[in-house]
């Protein structure tokens, strides 16, 4: 089953989209994996498109409605005024079978140049994106495939926190021309002195186009 959740666009160009292929399970996840597919194909200027997809049992009746309500409202949360729109539209399906090999079926099927999915779900309508389903999409697709999951850091592994910029040192290179990096405290064990480099930024500006969307 398939459905067409039609986006309006301000790519003007014929070249054929970029194709994100979004795997979800309908968990609370799978939102984070629908809003990361559309961040990817929006991303191209030339124009995207993003495919849904979810493998549901077959007494799973209420799948298509669950989905359909997800994209709905991914979509419009994305849809923002402020964000260019490059999106031409959103399609959902509705699969039954083996996860993993609908998902690149699927995947050819589209023409896909990229799939995304998460690595595991917990409930819902059924238990799709096992880590195993993501190894076997990541091995015989024919595409690249972008995993997503929660950010998790070991703590232990953090490193030191960065040092702001000593003004000192920003004293003597301003007064030196930039011969001299160093104040004399710091010259010497530079290794031990990390800049953040603040004084180095800039802004970034872009331009703003409109988003639209049609239930």
């Amino acid at each position: 089953m398939t459905r067409e959740e039609p986006m309006e666009s301000n790519t003007s160009s014929n070249a054929k989209p970029f194709n994100v292929l979004a795997a979800i399970d309908l968990s609370p996840g799978s939102r984070g994996v629908l809003l990361r597919a559309l961040w990817l194909a929006n991303a191209e200027e030339t124009g995207g498109e993003v495919h849904v997809v979810t493998v549901a049992d077959s007494g799973a009746a209420d799948a298509p409605v669950r989905l359909q309500e997800l994209a709905t409202s991914v979509v419009q949360e994305f849809a923002v005024p402020s964000r260019p729109a490059h999106v031409q539209r959103v399609i959902t399906h509705i699969l039954t079978g083996d996860p993993a090999r609908e998902i690149v079926w699927l995947a050819a099927h589209v023409d896909a140049d990229l799939i995304v999915m998460g690595t595991h779900g917990r409930t819902g309508v059924q238990r799709l994106l096992l880590g195993s389903v993501a190894e076997r999409v990541v091995r015989t697709a024919g595409c690249p495939v972008c995993v997503v999951r929660e950010k998790h850091h070991d703590e232990s592994w953090r490193v030191p926190e960065i040092e702001p910029p000593c003004p000192d040192c920003l004293a003597a290179r301003n007064q030196s021309g930039g011969a001299n990096l160093w104040c004399e405290r710091h010259q010497g064990h530079i290794r031990a002195h990390v800049y953040s480099g603040a004084e180095t930024t800039r802004r970034v500006s872009r331009a703003v186009g409109s988003w639209g969307f049609s239930p």
